[in-house]
């Protein structure tokens, strides 16, 4: 594998706090993440906890059930522009953008999540990179905030993030879209052992045109270019075995100094149509209802069966 250090690292966000540990774990009732030294999920290897979920919400993790630390583990963001070939890091060694600690954020930078993490890297004269976790002890997702600042003018620049779903065993059932989200804003997968689902979710493509694919490799990143295209490796809409899930954000132009943001989602439940967003509605949620959606809820019957999990429009 080739390794490229970048030649300079970029400082954390503002207002962030040192990190306690290398990398970074942060822990609620549903799941328990870890942050790399990539700027992804995992441990900077295959070691657990990467993102571990407890789907009755008592902050008990299996850790056997791990969604990216079994198997080959595999999570990661890759980026190309016209000016650099594409370029990528993932939690287990491939890092153009560095290997740099993450860090907690705190008070204004935390957006009001309980937890709060950010790291950030380099692609040397091109790049800079932020990728910033949100989650509170309710939720069963982790919100990803990435910020793409140009260190150059750049063109036709196109970002991915991909990951292996693993929980329990290395095949799953994926689909592109469900019950309640477009094919271009969902792709998850779900477990045939235990059919625990993982799914990336576009929240706000923050105006940029952005879509969804199942790849044939479970256990690397791919050119965006060819997400955003369909080209390569695309399964199409659903597949069965072990394949990776990819979200891919076209950007575009983007001046020197100039940064381009968007927010999506990891997301935990125990089948593909539990994961759903709210409805849009004209009317502002009263603040009980708007807190419910920021944490996440639980939809209980006379007997717990399965949750939904919900994911707000942080």
């Amino acid at each position: 594998m080739k390794w490229m250090l970048s030649s300079a690292l970029v400082a954390s966000a503002a207002m962030a706090v040192p990190a306690v540990a290398t990398p970074l774990t942060m822990t609620g009732d549903y799941l328990q993440v870890s942050i790399s030294d990539y700027g992804t999920f995992g441990r900077n290897g295959g070691t657990p906890p990467a993102y571990v979920h407890d789907p009755l919400g008592t902050g008990t993790f299996d850790l056997s059930t791990d969604y990216i630390s079994p198997g080959t583990p595999h999570d990661g963001f890759s980026i190309v522009a016209s000016q650099f070939s594409w370029a990528q890091n993932n939690n287990t060694g491939w890092s153009d953008f560095g290997f740099n600690s993450p860090t907690l954020l705190a008070g204004a930078a935390a957006m009001g999540y309980a937890n709060a993490a950010t790291w950030s890297g380099v692609l040397s004269g091109f790049l800079e990179v932020t990728n910033s976790y949100f989650f509170n002890p309710g939720d069963e997702r982790v919100l990803v905030v990435t910020t793409l600042t140009a260190l150059s003018d750049l063109t036709n620049l196109a970002f991915a993030r991909s990951v292996d779903p693993d929980s329990g065993t290395t095949t799953s059932e994926n689909q592109r879209g469900n019950s309640t989200l477009g094919i271009d804003d969902f792709v998850g997968s779900e477990s045939v052992a235990n059919g625990r689902t993982l799914a990336l979710v576009n929240i706000d493509n923050g105006g940029y045109e952005n879509t969804t694919a199942i790849w044939s490799s479970c256990c690397s990143n791919n050119n965006p270019y060819n997400i955003l295209g369909h080209t390569g490796g695309d399964l199409g809409l659903t597949s069965t075995g072990d394949h990776s899930l990819n979200l891919a954000y076209r950007i575009g132009d983007l001046s020197a100094g100039s940064s381009a943001t968007f927010k999506y989602a990891y997301a935990a439940g125990l089948g593909l149509d539990d994961i759903v967003i709210p409805p849009p509605s004209g009317a502002v949620p009263e603040p009980a209802t708007w807190a419910m959606m920021i944490g996440g809820f639980a939809l209980i019957g006379g007997t717990l069966r399965r949750r939904r999990t919900t994911l707000s429009f942080a």
